[in-house]
C-alpha cells in the first residue's frame, strides 16, 4: 500500500470517524467532523492537494501544509501512530483552507493540536511519546472531549472553554510559534495567512 493510499484510508477510517468537536471563533462556531477529513481525502484524490513524503522538516516540525496552486501536504513516512497523528494535524490546516473558514492562525493551530491529541488518545499512544508542548496542553482539551464522547453525548461536543484558552495561550507563547502569525503578535492582530501550518 502506498503512503497516499494509507493516508486516504486513515482519513476515511474508523478512528477519524469518531473525531468531532466545535470551537468558538469571531464569526460563531467552527465544526471539525469526519466529513472535514473526507473533504481532504477527496482533494488529495482530485489533485487539489498534492502530496510530498519527506523527512526534511525544521526542528520541532513534523509536517507542513501550504496553500497554493496546488496546495501541498508534506508529511513524514507513515511509520506509526505518531506520524499518523501529525498527518491529521496537517490535514486540519487543509480543512480550513478548503472550506475557506476564516479562523485566525492561532485558532487553526489549536484545532490541529486537538485533532492530533484526540488521535493519539483514541489509538492508545502512550503520553510520554507525545507530551511535549503544545501537545500536552492539547491533551487536556482532548481528554474533556473524550469524556463527552464516553458519556454517550451525541452530536458535536464543544471544547472546554478554559482548556481551549490555555491551549491557545500555550501556542502563542511557544518558541516555534511566538514570533509568527500563530504567536503573540498574530493573536493581537487576529492574523490569518491562509491556513499554512
Amino acid at each position: 500500500m502506498t503512503t497516499r493510499d494509507k493516508i486516504l484510508s486513515l482519513l476515511r477510517g474508523p478512528v477519524v470517524a469518531r473525531i468531532r468537536f466545535t470551537f468558538p471563533f469571531n464569526a460563531g462556531t467552527v465544526t471539525i467532523a469526519p466529513a472535514s477529513f473526507h473533504r481532504v481525502a477527496d482533494a488529495l484524490e482530485t489533485g487539489k492537494i498534492s502530496l510530498q513524503v519527506t523527512n526534511t522538516f525544521p526542528p520541532g516540525v513534523g509536517g507542513q501544509y501550504t496553500s497554493g496552486t496546488p496546495n501541498l501536504l508534506q508529511v513524514a513516512p507513515l511509520i506509526g501512530r505518531t506520524e499518523e497523528g501529525l498527518l491529521l494535524h496537517e490535514c486540519t490546516h487543509a480543512v480550513f483552507d478548503l472550506t475557506k473558514t476564516q479562523v485566525t492562525d492561532n485558532e487553526d493551530e489549536a484545532a490541529a493540536y486537538v485533532v492530533d491529541a484526540l488521535y493519539f488518545r483514541m489509538t492508545g499512544l502512550r503520553r510520554p511519546r507525545w507530551d511535549a508542548e503544545p501537545h500536552a496542553t492539547a491533551g487536556g482539551v482532548a481528554d474533556a472531549l473524550l469524556r463527552d464522547y464516553q458519556s454517550g453525548k451525541t452530536g458535536l461536543p464543544a471544547v472546554n472553554a478554559a482548556a481551549w484558552r490555555a491551549l491557545r495561550t500555550e501556542i502563542a507563547l511557544h518558541s516555534v510559534y511566538r514570533w509568527g502569525t500563530s504567536g503573540v503578535l498574530g493573536v493581537l492582530l487576529g492574523a490569518s495567512t491562509g491556513h499554512d501550518g
